[in-house]
């Protein structure tokens, strides 16, 4: 029994430099989910009109698969972010660089701005220059008499949704190299950095979101 005992006692090291990150990435994903929730409460009819999961699931339920999506999007940027900055640390340390935390800041300071700016870069590359040039005359006035809902996030939230963005990075990078040492150790830095990173994820999601909407209904309009 004692030896059982000793044996659950034995942790792989990495979780034990986990454990301490539970607790404040719970409480920044509950945070993130919350405000999801409302925004696609509010946004409902844009949801309605991106009709994603046409042909699979009800009409009515188009907003609940659209919370579906972003979900998924923000928390699979966040796990990519977590296994791509493990990458980058080992990768770094082959090359040269000490197994510290300086060098663990800086493989996931470069990680986050590739998944910060890369999806929506790509997308604009793809897409930005055919967006730009459809139609818009008439789509502000359409929205608003008939998806005051999709309005408000398509037209009034829209720019903020992807300036965001930015404030968002130099606030994570501003706590990750400002208060390194703490954000290592203590919970409240751990919650404020993991929030960052969460609130990062939710505006990409959310402006893949917008923009693929705006496609779809000016192709319908």
């Amino acid at each position: 029994m004692n030896r059982f005992e000793n044996t659950l006692d034995i942790q792989p090291e990495w979780i034990e430099e986990l454990r301490p990150w539970v607790r404040p990435t719970l409480i920044a994903s509950a945070t993130v989910v919350i405000f999801l929730m409302i925004i696609v409460g509010f946004s409902k009819s844009a949801w309605m009109l991106l009709g994603a999961g046409r042909g699979f699931i009800p009409e009515g339920y188009y907003h609940v698969w659209g919370f579906v999506l972003i979900f998924g999007t923000i928390f699979g940027q966040a796990v990519g972010w977590a296994g791509g900055s493990a990458v980058a640390f080992y990768v770094m340390t082959l090359v040269g660089f000490p197994a510290i935390w300086t060098t663990a800041r800086l493989a996931m300071s470069v990680v986050y701005l590739g998944l910060a700016a890369l999806p929506l870069s790509v997308y604009h590359i793809l897409y930005g220059g055919w967006l730009l040039g459809m139609p818009r005359v008439g789509l502000k006035e359409w929205l608003a008499a008939n998806y005051p809902g999709a309005y408000w996030l398509l037209i009034t939230a829209h720019p903020i949704v992807d300036l965001s963005v930015i404030p968002l990075a130099v606030i994570f990078l501003w706590l990750l190299w400002k208060f390194g040492d703490r954000v290592e150790r203590e919970p409240v830095f751990q919650t404020a950095l993991a929030l960052t990173l969460l609130f990062t994820s939710l505006a990409v999601a959310l402006s893949l979101g917008i923009h693929s909407t705006l496609v779809h209904i000016r192709i319908g309009v």
